[in-house]
C-alpha cells in the first residue's frame, strides 16, 4: 500500500465520527515569511496537499490551510535583501509591519524591482509569500493560504491568550519537564508589541491581572534586535501581543480546529516543540493533538552551488529546474520518515525524469511485473489528479539534454525517429517541456558529463586527432570499409561498430573513445551508432578515414 493511502486509512479510522458528520477535516501547515522559502518547506506542503487530494478523491470533506506567518518578529536579514543595513531598524518588529523591500534578483526576474511579484506585495513578508504561492500554484494542490496577523487582530486568539496567561505557571512546568528549559517565575508566555517602538521580539511580560499585562521592552533581551527600554501596561488582546512559538503552535491547533498537521524532524524530536505542544494543547487548551506526520529533512547535495553560481535552495529556484509533476514526484517518492537528497549539480534531475518514465511504464502495464505502488505514485504526481493520466511516449531527459546542444539536430525529428511514429500533440507538448527544463538545467547547474560541444566540420583539424595504436587503426579501417555500404540508420551503424569490436576482441573504449574525441573532444557520450547516423555520412567517413591505416 502506498504511504499516502496508508495515512489516509489512519485518518479515516481516527476521525470516523467527524467524517460521518460531513464537517471538513482541517489539515494545516505553515511557514514564517522571514525570507525566501526553503525548498524543504515544499515537502510539508506536498505531503499535506496530497493527503487532501486523496481524501477528496474518497469523498471525505477536508480543507488544507497553509499559514503565511506574518506576525513573527523580523529576526534575520536575508542574503538576497538589498540595502540590508536600511532594514536593520525593523529588526524585532512584526513582519507585517516591515515595508516591501527591494530583493536581489539572483537570476529570478520575478524578484527584481518593478516586477509584478514585488509590486503586488504590500509588505515585506508578502514578497516571499507571493513567490511561494506562485510555486505551489503549478502543483495544483487543494490548498488555501491565509495570513496570521488578521486572526490576532480579529480576536481569534483572545481565548487562548487568556488561557495561556491564566496558566503561565503550568506552562513553565511543561517547558521544564519536557525540554529542561527553566523559565523564571515572572515569565509569561506572551510578547507585547511595544507601544513606543513597535517591536515584539524585544518585549517581556512580567505580570497579568486578568485584564492587562505589564511589560518591558528590553534593550538586551535578544542578540538580533535592540529594545527601546519602554515599559507599560496594555491589553494583550486583538493583535496587541502574540504567543511565543512553542505555545502559539498548539494554540493554532485549537483556534483553527486542526485535525491533521505533520512536522519536520527537528520539531518532532524527543523533548522538542511537538512534545511541548502536545502537553500544552491537551492540558492548557483542552484540545486533542492533531494527527502528526513526522517527516525527515530535505538535503541539498550541491552545497557549492550557492557560492559558485549564485544559486540557492529556495522553493522558487528548485521549482525553476523541475516541472510540477517531477517536483511532486521528488516530494512523494519516499515515505515521509525518509530523508530526501537532491543534488541539482549531480545526476538527480536526469534520474528523476527517468524514474517518472519508469513509473509511467508500470501505470500503463508496460512492465511484466505489476507494482501497484509504482502506478499509484505515478497517478499522485499528476497535476490534474484524480483525472486519469494520458499514456504518453517520453524521450529520455538525458537524450533531450544532449540533442538541444547539437546545432545539427532537430529535436522533433529525432523524437519521431526514436518513437518510430509521429508524436501526438500531447507528446509534442511533453517533449517541448522537457527541452525547456533541460536548457534551464544546462544553463545553470548541470555537471560536465552532460555538457557537450560538437566539433563542427569547420573546426575539425587532423592535428587534433587522438593518439591510437596500430591495432586501433586496423579496427577503424575495417569500420570505414563496412560503413561505406551500410544503410545510414542508427541500429545498422551500431551493428558495424560492435561487430568489428567483437571480431578483433578489442576493449570497447579503444573503439568508442577515439570516435567521441573526433566529434566532441571527450571520451564518452550518447549511443555512438545513433550519433553517427544523425551526421552526414560523407563527413563521418572523412573523419574516420583519419584514424585508418
Amino acid at each position: 500500500m502506498h504511504w499516502v493511502d496508508s495515512i489516509v486509512g489512519e485518518i479515516e479510522k481516527r476521525f470516523k465520527t467527524e467524517i460521518a458528520s460531513k464537517k471538513p477535516l482541517i489539515l494545516r501547515d505553515e511557514k514564517t515569511l522571514s525570507g525566501r522559502v526553503h525548498v524543504g518547506s515544499l515537502r510539508g506542503i506536498v505531503i499535506h496537499g496530497v493527503l487532501a487530494q486523496v481524501l477528496k478523491e474518497k469523498g471525505i470533506a477536508c480543507e488544507f490551510l497553509y499559514e503565511m506567518n506574518d506576525f513573527d518578529p523580523m529576526d534575520e536579514l536575508p542574503a538576497q535583501l538589498q540595502n540590508r543595513e536600511e532594514f536593520r531598524k525593523y529588526m524585532g518588529q512584526p513582519l507585517y509591519t516591515v515595508p516591501s523591500p527591494r530583493v536581489e534578483a539572483r537570476g529570478d526576474p520575478e524578484l527584481v524591482e518593478g516586477s509584478s511579484s514585488l509590486n503586488a506585495a504590500d509588505n515585506y513578508p508578502l514578497v516571499f509569500g507571493n513567490e511561494l504561492e506562485e510555486v505551489v500554484a503549478g502543483l495544483h494542490l487543494p490548498i488555501s493560504f491565509y495570513p496570521l496577523a488578521p486572526l490576532y487582530k480579529g480576536g481569534k486568539f483572545n481565548e487562548v491568550i487568556r488561557d495561556a496567561l491564566d496558566h503561565a505557571a503550568e506552562i513553565r512546568a511543561i517547558y521544564r519537564e519536557v525540554s529542561g528549559s527553566v523559565k523564571p517565575d515572572d515569565w509569561y508566555p506572551l510578547q507585547v508589541i511595544c507601544e513606543k517602538c513597535g517591536k515584539v521580539g524585544t518585549t517581556q511580560v512580567t505580570s497579568w491581572d486578568g485584564k492587562l499585562v505589564t511589560y518591558a521592552c528590553k534593550p538586551e533581551l535578544v542578540k538580533w534586535a535592540k529594545g527601546c527600554g519602554h515599559s507599560g501596561t496594555v491589553s494583550p488582546f486583538d493583535g496587541h501581543a502574540k504567543l511565543p512559538w512553542k505555545v502559539e503552535w498548539p494554540a493554532k491547533w485549537k483556534v483553527m480546529n486542526v485535525k491533521i498537521e505533520g512536522a519536520g524532524k527537528d520539531h518532532s524530536a524527543a523533548g522538542g516543540s511537538r512534545d511541548i505542544g502536545r502537553r500544552i494543547v491537551e492540558e492548557i487548551f483542552h484540545y486533542p493533538e492533531p494527527l502528526n506526520i513526522p517527516y525527515e529533512f530535505f538535503n541539498i547535495g550541491g552545497k557549492k552551488m550557492s557560492a559558485s553560481k549564485g544559486l540557492g535552495a529556495s522553493a522558487k529556484e528548485v521549482s525553476d529546474l523541475l516541472p510540477p509533476k517531477i517536483l511532486k514526484l521528488l516530494m512523494i517518492r519516499k515515505q515521509p520518515n525518509q530523508p530526501i537528497d537532491f543534488d541539482p549539480e549531480g545526476v538527480t534531475i536526469p534520474q528523476l525524469f527517468d524514474e517518472y518514465d519508469r513509473l509511467s511504464d508500470y501505470a500503463f502495464g508496460r512492465q511484466e511485473k505489476q507494482e501497484p505502488d509504482f502506478a499509484r505514485t505515478f497517478a499522485l504526481t499528476q497535476t490534474d489528479f484524480p483525472k486519469k493520466p494520458q499514456d504518453l511516449w517520453h524521450m529520455r531527459f538525458s537524450l533531450v539534454a544532449f540533442i538541444v546542444q547539437m546545432p545539427h539536430l532537430k529535436l522533433s525529428d529525432e523524437a519521431a525517429k526514436a518513437k518510430g511514429s509521429a508524436l501526438s500533440e500531447a507528446e509534442k507538448s511533453d517533449l517541448q517541456e522537457r527541452a525547456d527544463y533541460a536548457r534551464r538545467w544546462l544553463n545553470s547547474c548541470a555537471p560536465a558529463q552532460f555538457r557537450f560541444t560538437f566539433v563542427e566540420d569547420a573546426d575539425f583539424a587532423p592535428k587534433d586527432l587522438p593518439a591510437i595504436s596500430p591495432a586501433q587503426k586496423k579496427a577503424f579501417g575495417k569500420i570505414l570499409e563496412q560503413l561505406k555500404g551500410t544503410a545510414w540508420e542508427g541500429e545498422e551503424v551500431h551493428k558495424v561498430l560492435h561487430a568489428v569490436k567483437t571480431e578483433l576482441n578489442m576493449p570497447p573504449k579503444e573503439i568508442f573513445a577515439p570516435l567521441y574525441q573526433l566529434f566532441f573532444k571527450r571520451n564518452d557520450g550518447p549511443q555512438m551508432g545513433w550519433l553517427l547516423s544523425t551526421l552526414p555520412k560523407d563527413e563521418v567517413l572523412r573523419r574516420i578515414a583519419h584514424l585508418s591505416p
